[in-house]
């Protein structure tokens, strides 16, 4: 499926925002550590990121776009990205749930018939795969045999262009060994090898950490975002087992992509809290 409306106008260069657990919900979150003011903070980000010139032509959150994963909270969700003016790409994260994700995004992504919500789809230079890695009930996430045999047969065919594979759960260690506990725990090891065997160009993007990150995994770039609802703080301490977080400054990714390669770019957004 190839997604109507990227701009890709400045010789054949491709402006990509990447955002991730947003945890906005309408009632009380599920998540304790979720700051009162989530829901501003969402929106001061996708402010920065709708207003950012040169005009950005692709947006993807790499899940736990809602806290709740109700109905409401997904028009919520919907409320805040409204101002985008680009294709927003989305996969579920542990908070999300995925028949309202699914009836969310009907209208904006090619989710298949099957349980879990994986899909592809081509926005000009770039090919996108969303893959679902949510085990109900838990908060790591796995990766599991239907999806990695879907992944493979994609993935047996190089795309043209660049090729962005979408999950919330990182598979790339961030040494944090608190963090990474919870992170892709099935699965990996297969999907290892499959992006290590790829012909072509690929960019892993992730989340869930709540802890900004850049690694090379298996060849391959993966970064991983942080999340404006709450971030834990940078402890890279052996054995340190529960991080505490940390109100630094928040920035989101801006990928640059074009004929002379890839470049990732930090943008910075002021999210000062809520006055009393």
């Amino acid at each position: 499926m190839r997604v109507a409306g990227s701009q890709a106008q400045r010789n054949d260069v491709m402006l990509i925002a990447h955002l991730s657990d947003f945890h906005v919900c309408v009632d009380a979150p599920e998540t304790s550590l979720v700051r009162p003011d989530a829901v501003d903070r969402a929106r001061k980000v996708v402010a920065d990121v709708a207003g950012f010139s040169p005009k950005l032509d692709a947006v993807m959150v790499t899940g736990d776009l809602t806290d709740g994963g109700t109905v409401q909270d997904y028009e919520l969700f919907a409320s805040v990205i409204a101002p985008i003016d680009a294709p927003v790409f989305v996969v579920p994260g542990n908070h999300d749930r995925r028949e309202g994700l699914r009836a969310a995004f009907a209208d904006r992504l090619p989710f298949g018939d099957r349980r879990f919500l994986n899909y592809e789809a081509t926005c000009g230079a770039i090919r996108v795969i969303g893959l679902d890695t949510q085990i109900e009930g838990r908060i790591d996430g796995g990766l599991e045999p239907d999806t990695l045999d879907w992944l493979e047969e994609r993935l047996s065919q190089p795309a043209e262009g660049h090729t962005y594979i979408l999950m919330h759960h990182p598979p790339c260690p961030s040494g944090l060994a608190a963090l990474d506990g919870m992170a892709l725990t099935r699965g990996g090891d297969r999907f290892g090898e499959l992006v290590r065997s790829y012909e072509g160009s690929l960019h892993i993007l992730a989340g869930h950490l709540h802890r900004p990150y850049q690694t090379i995994w298996n060849g391959a770039l993966a970064t991983v975002g942080g999340s404006p609802a709450f971030q834990f703080a940078l402890d890279l301490h052996p054995g340190a087992t529960e991080p505490g977080t940390d109100d630094e400054p928040y920035f989101y990714f801006i990928y640059r992509l074009g004929h002379d390669g890839e470049t990732v770019h930090t943008r910075p957004v002021s999210l000062q809290a809520l006055k009393e």
